[in-house]
């Protein structure tokens, strides 16, 4: 676990010199995964897994700039900026400018920052994998960034960050290794015999939570904190598997479909509150498959 935190923690500091000073200043995955990929000698998947780690664990945010399109065979590009309200106030100016220059040299017009998000944000969609598109994306959600992080300064301590990045990765050491393949199967034939179940390790520390916490006070948590790729990892590894939870998730994840036209940032995560509804429903009916069945 020690060798895993020691790459993680150093890549969240090669994202901290760019911001600070790079020539970028937001490195994204289209200029940088190479880089970080023969840095680590890794691959792509490995360095996503570890982005998402240090995301969770609150060393960075993690920015949306273009959203995927199959129709155009157009991948999601994201960009990274190292949670520290210094860095990222003097990240929001530089984007800022860059906004403004951006639309200076496309509508031939000045405009500050306020004026552009306020005119182009609800379009944002006609920009995607534009200059104008990023530069918009990155300023909105510095500018949110910034507020959750003043919001729970606690969770953005060295000391917190690090205890969180150690927790997940010895939550992955501590998973049981034929889970996901016994998952699987009862997916492949739902009619089959009710097979072993996951068990929770007792000294985990998904454990230790729901001791003190109920799992629907913690996914709530969670889906404040657009957090929806932590839900899917806890429901895949088993850690979340009661009808009346995936029936939870399922029913708030339709409720807050309904309400992305009243949250922006919210609109964002649409793919993944979709695969995730339908994730939530899928172990649904393999549980009462196997329920009539057994």
């Amino acid at each position: 676990m020690g060798s895993k935190v020691k790459i993680a923690t150093e890549l969240a500091e090669l994202i901290k010199t760019d911001n600070v000073g790079g020539k970028e200043r937001l490195p994204n995955t289209e200029t940088h995964m190479k880089q970080w990929c023969a840095h680590f000698a890794t691959d792509e998947k490995s360095i996503r897994t570890i982005l998402n780690n240090l995301r969770d664990a609150h060393y960075i945010f993690i920015i949306n700039i273009v959203l995927p399109d199959p129709n155009l065979y157009l991948p999601s590009i994201e960009s990274y900026a190292f949670a520290d309200p210094s860095i990222l106030n003097d990240l929001k100016r530089y984007s800022e400018n860059r906004l403004e220059k951006t639309y200076e040299s496309t509508f031939y017009k000045k405009k500050s920052p306020f004026q552009i998000t306020r005119e182009l944000f609800p379009k944002i969609k006609e920009f995607n994998n534009s200059a104008m598109g990023k530069c918009l994306n990155e300023s909105v959600m510095l500018d949110e960034f910034i507020r959750v992080l003043t919001n729970t300064p606690v969770e953005f301590s060295d000391q917190w960050r690090a205890s969180k990045l150690r927790e997940i990765y010895s939550e992955e050491e501590e998973e049981t290794p034929h889970i996901e393949e016994e998952l699987a199967s009862k997916a492949r034939a739902i009619d089959q015999p009710i097979g072993k179940e996951y068990i929770e390790n007792p000294k985990s520390a998904w454990s230790k939570i729901t001791n003190n916490f109920s799992i629907e006070f913690l996914l709530r948590i969670h889906f404040r904190k657009y957090e929806f790729d932590v839900v899917k990892k806890l429901i895949q590894k088993g850690k979340i598997q009661s009808e009346s939870d995936l029936k939870f998730i399922r029913d708030t994840l339709q409720l807050m479909e309904s309400r992305t036209n009243q949250d922006p940032i919210l609109k964002r995560h649409t793919t993944e509150m979709v695969d995730l509804r339908r994730l939530s429903q899928t172990k649904l009916n393999i549980l009462r498959a196997s329920l009539k069945n057994h």
